[in-house]
């Protein structure tokens, strides 16, 4: 479709604006259920429910029979800019919202030695949104990602205590900017409004393994492909004569490579700890065409990015109250991959920690799980950029309150 070459177009003119109120730095998601939630996210060694899937597809091996896990994270992100014009400094809080990326997985033990499962989640994703008039408006005014990957994956145990697996995913990406462009004439209102929409599909794979070295101790380690997104799209611009026309472009969203570790200390407490190493280096610059010409004159953009690959430290804890109740707790710490001096009001964000608690109930075959997790971004400065429509600022306020469920049944 059309739509999405403004993805990685727009993705470019706007370049990775998930980010400005995503929960992973960079523009990553990876909340994947509410357990992991509450645990840091890091379950890539504790195959505990089919959420597993989403860390580590070798794990499912733990999971007997057929079972079924679905649910959502509800995230409502808060940031502020501090903008410097001639005219002075001007604060401008970007809008809230609800964002509510979902989750749904499905194991099948296919006999002693192999099993399948697929999880639809989201990897990527969010927005942003300004006023209209705000300082900043050449570089954003509103900006919304989705994305949905589609998981096939197989496991198989090729030893009692070594599992190994393998995955397709296939990555929907859906994206939408607003912005605004100065004609440099005096109109009552010398701005032009540029609308780009955008949508696409791209193929990866994922791969895992799961060593339990003893009753007490596991590890996981798990591989996700970098996946290119090639996308068309559509803009138009308020022009009494021009009125848009095809964008085309592409992005490559990154490598990721986890390692977990679960030790259950007790019979009663767990603890969880692992790293994330996202490779967003293969975000180096986002370059667009526009057919025809923006406004008759510009055929192409090329946004300079140069991001750096990171990792994300995360630690987990669960303590089991009684065959039914279960307690939780987690901490992330995660690095931003944007350098300062190509940061922008569409990716504002900084490092981050995060904190989250967690209970979970199980009665049968049925089991229920909340988390509530607060995320708090770091301030950050950002110089002048007049190209890019980036003012001598500074970001503050940012955080995130974040509510996970997830229900799941074993058949």
């Amino acid at each position: 479709m059309k739509q999405t070459r403004l993805l990685a177009g727009t993705l470019g003119v706007a370049a990775a604006l998930a980010a400005q109120t995503v929960f992973g730095a960079g523009f990553g998601i990876y909340e994947g259920s509410a357990r992991g939630n509450a645990l840091g996210t890091e379950v890539t060694a504790d195959p505990a429910s089919p959420s597993v899937l989403y860390n580590n597809a070798a794990a499912m091996t733990e999971l007997e029979g057929t079972q079924f896990e679905a649910g959502a994270t509800f995230i409502r992100p808060h940031a502020s800019v501090t903008t410097t014009t001639q005219l002075g400094s001007q604060k401008t809080k970007a809008d809230s919202k609800w964002w509510v990326p979902p989750h749904a997985y499905g194991t099948y033990q296919i006999n002693e030695k192999a099993w399948a499962g697929i999880g639809v989640f989201s990897r990527f994703g969010l927005g942003v949104d300004y006023p209209n008039a705000w300082p900043g408006r050449y570089n954003v005014q509103e900006a919304t990602i989705q994305s949905i990957d589609v998981n096939p994956s197989v496991a198989f145990k090729v030893l009692d205590n070594l599992s190994l697996a393998a995955g397709l995913r296939a990555e929907w990406f859906d994206f939408e900017l607003y912005r605004a462009i100065p004609t440099g004439t005096p109109f009552v209102d010398p701005d032009l409004q540029v609308q780009l929409c955008g949508d696409s599909w791209g193929i990866g794979y994922n791969l895992g393994a799961f060593y339990k070295a003893t009753d007490w101790l596991s590890f996981g380690l798990a591989y996700e492909s970098r996946i290119k997104q090639e996308v068309e799209g559509d803009y138009e611009v308020n022009h009494p004569i021009l009125s848009g026309g095809d964008g085309s472009g592409d992005i490559t969203t990154p490598d990721i490579l986890r390692f977990g570790t679960s030790i259950k200390a007790t019979d009663q407490l767990t603890l969880n700890a692992g790293v994330i190493y996202t490779m967003w280096s293969t975000y180096d610059e986002l370059a667009i065409e526009f057919d025809p010409p923006l406004l008759g004159a510009v055929p192409s953009s090329t946004t300079e990015k140069d991001w750096e690959d990171v990792f994300r430290f995360q630690l987990g804890a669960e303590y089991a109250l009684n065959e039914e109740w279960s307690l939780r707790a987690g901490y992330i710490f995660d690095d931003t991959p944007d350098p300062t001096e190509h940061a922008d009001y569409i990716v504002p964000a900084n490092d981050r920690n995060l904190f989250s608690l967690g209970v979970g109930y199980k009665q049968g075959d049925f089991f229920c799980d909340l988390a509530y997790t607060y995320l708090l971004i770091r301030d950050r400065e950002v110089a002048a950029r007049p190209a890019d429509g980036v003012l001598p600022s500074e970001f503050t306020d940012g955080d995130a309150h974040m509510i996970g469920v997830s229900l799941g049944y074993k058949l």
